[in-house]
C-alpha cells in the first residue's frame, strides 16, 4: 500500500456538438473531459493537482490528450473548463488538519 501518491478524478464530461472527430469525420462523437487530479496521504485526499483534459471519439477511440488536441476540440475543451470548479473534498484532509490544530489550540481556553 502506497502512503501517498497522485489520483484522477473525472470533474465533468460533455459531448460536443461542433466538434468531427479528426479521424472517422463523425460529428456530435467526441466527448470532452476535465480530469481533476489531487495528491493523497493514506487515500485522503490533502492537495489540488490542477486539472488536465482529454477527448474520446465514440465511433472510432480516438483518442486526445491536452498536448495533441486539436484546435476545435481544444476549444471545446476551454469552453468546458471554464465552467469547472475544483471541488472541496480536494482539500478535505487540510481542512482537517486545520480544524484539530484549532480545536486543540481553543481546548486551552474553554
Amino acid at each position: 500500500m502506497f502512503l501517498a501518491g497522485k489520483k484522477n478524478f473525472i470533474l465533468k464530461s460533455e459531448t460536443s456538438n461542433e466538434v468531427t472527430c479528426p479521424k472517422c469525420n463523425t460529428q456530435n462523437s467526441t466527448k470532452v473531459s476535465i480530469i481533476g487530479v489531487y495528491k493523497h496521504l493514506v487515500q485522503i485526499p490533502f492537495l489540488s493537482g490542477g486539472k488536465s483534459g482529454e477527448s474520446i471519439c465514440i465511433s472510432c477511440n480516438q483518442k486526445f490528450t491536452l498536448k495533441n488536441m486539436p484546435a476545435s476540440i481544444k476549444l471545446a475543451y476551454f469552453e468546458l473548463k471554464e465552467t469547472v470548479k475544483t471541488p472541496i473534498w480536494f482539500f478535505s484532509g487540510l481542512i482537517v488538519v486545520k480544524v484539530l490544530v484549532l480545536v486543540k489550540i481553543f481546548s486551552r481556553y474553554f
